[in-house]
């Protein structure tokens, strides 16, 4: 199996848009859909199933999976080939077997949910910021698709939180110190600072959207 996408490994480019004003660019996505995943698997419906309800169906699952990359299509082509249904396994599998495994490939991103981005727009938003603890909250809903409301999950989140702030710590010492850097650690130092940049920009969004002010964030 290919290895999982994470939303921490997406890149710029790689994910397709869903919807455009005309709907040209859903059509094109569920065509891509199509030529990728649905055509080359070749499952059917049973008879009890109408034309019309099929397309829906079918729809229905590429409209879902249209986040992800062509890699990442394929490779759930081949894990989907062995999950038809019936006697035969040729019927198509339901939306939900879709949905998870293509979460397993790589992770739908939080943009994308707007059940999960609004937090981001709450109270929690803004204070997870200050607490310097907003890539980690965000890594973490990335990751269950839940906040951290728990305590374990809290101290889960803190605890990685001064992990991290520790390493960049030592890489701007090392920085300043005219020190030599692994590649490993400015390639992390990059990803996070792209990632606090990506975190920040989604909790002014979510925040304009309730019309509240922009925060100022500390990094």
């Amino acid at each position: 199996m290919q290895a999982t996408v994470t939303e921490s490994e997406q890149v710029a480019g790689q994910k397709v848009p869903v919807l455009d004003n005309e709907g040209v660019v859903a059509q094109s996505n569920r065509d891509r859909v199509r030529g990728l995943l649905f055509d080359p698997l070749g499952f059917r419906f049973p008879r009890s199933v109408d034309a019309d309800a099929a397309k829906k169906v079918l729809n229905r699952i590429a409209d879902d999976l249209a986040y992800l990359s062509d890699a990442s299509l394929a490779a759930l082509r081949d894990i989907m080939r062995t999950k038809g249904e019936g006697s035969s396994r040729n019927f198509w599998p339901d939306h939900a077997t879709f949905i998870a495994f293509a979460e397993v490939i790589q992770r739908r991103p939080i943009e994308d949910l707007p059940a999960l981005s609004s937090w981001f727009g709450s109270i929690e938003g803004p204070r997870a910021a200050m607490q310097g603890i907003l890539v980690e909250t965000f890594m973490f809903i990335a990751d269950r698709k839940m906040p951290p409301v728990t305590d374990g999950a809290r101290r889960q989140v803190a605890s990685k939180a001064v992990e991290n702030a520790r390493r960049l710590q030592i890489i701007a010492e090392r920085r300043a110190a005219e020190m030599a850097i692994d590649a490993g650690e400015l390639e992390f130092e990059r990803w996070y600072r792209d990632q606090q940049a990506r975190c920040e920009a989604l909790m002014r969004s979510e925040r304009a959207k309730r019309g509240h002010a922009d925060v100022e964030v500390v990094a």
